[in-house]
């Protein structure tokens, strides 16, 4: 449970865990519909995606582990409050064996690749910190992402925790809520009341937890709106806060 976590393994078994029957038949159609894209007969009427298509990658012969939906990197990237940006966004040099993994599948595809994307949290793009993971993508003709490299440390156990309340407003309201409830009923009874012989479930028990949890949800909502915290749904591919 404490143990930390690298991006590539985690979005490996998210794949696992979203991945349907019926996902092979889907991919093996689309591979079919995409190969047709570029015959002769449909070069000229499809021009604009086919010079696209010399800067992207044929994901026919890649490791189908590797490959991702953008919905599948979303869903990840709001489950850690990471960023899925453009390789521009990195200030720091990416790996020499990065580089080396580019530049295979450049000779094998016969391409120029182009649009990397890199996912990391969001401060190490831009500065140095403990427990910076990161992962190189790809995008391919199909509209999917392939998985390159990855480098960094393991990222901390405690990005789980810290990311859980931040993915959607509902999560941030539970979260409180809960916080307070566990607050409050931790609370000495002594303190809750001064009436001698009251239980510990007591009616101004209630009335500590409500008060509690407007104290609580100020303070949460100051910190939103001072400190700019925005859920993670809305800026995962949003460079502007931290670029």
């Amino acid at each position: 449970m404490f143990k930390g976590f690298n991006i590539k393994d985690e979005l490996v078994k998210q794949k696992i865990v979203l991945s349907e029957p019926d996902d092979f038949i889907i991919d093996t159609v689309n591979d079919i519909l995409a190969r047709s894209l570029f015959k002769e007969k449909t070069i000229l009427n499809n021009l604009k995606s086919y010079n696209r298509s010399f800067e992207l990658l044929n994901q026919y012969d890649l490791d189908k582990s590797l490959l991702f939906t953008t919905d599948e990197l979303k869903i990840f990237c709001v489950k850690f409050r990471l960023k899925f940006l453009d390789s521009q966004c990195y200030k720091f040099d990416v790996p020499y064996e990065a580089i080396l993994k580019i530049k295979h599948l450049n000779e094998s595809q016969g391409k120029n690749l182009d649009g990397f994307k890199i996912m990391g949290v969001a401060e190490s793009f831009r500065k140095k910190v403990p427990h910076a993971n990161f992962a190189i993508f790809a995008p391919t003709t199909m509209g999917n992402y392939y998985l390159i490299h990855q480098w960094g440390e393991k990222l901390s156990w405690s990005k789980k925790i810290m990311a859980f309340p931040l993915r959607s407003f509902e999560l941030l309201a539970v979260t409180v809520v809960s916080l307070v409830f566990l607050i409050d009923i931790s609370l000495p009874t002594i303190l809750v009341t001064s009436a001698p012989n009251t239980s510990h479930w007591c009616r101004e028990r209630i009335a500590v937890f409500f008060h509690l949890l407007i104290f609580f949800g100020g303070v949460t909502a100051y910190i939103l709106v001072g400190f700019n915290k925005r859920f993670s749904g809305t800026i995962w591919k949003e460079p502007s806060e931290y670029i």
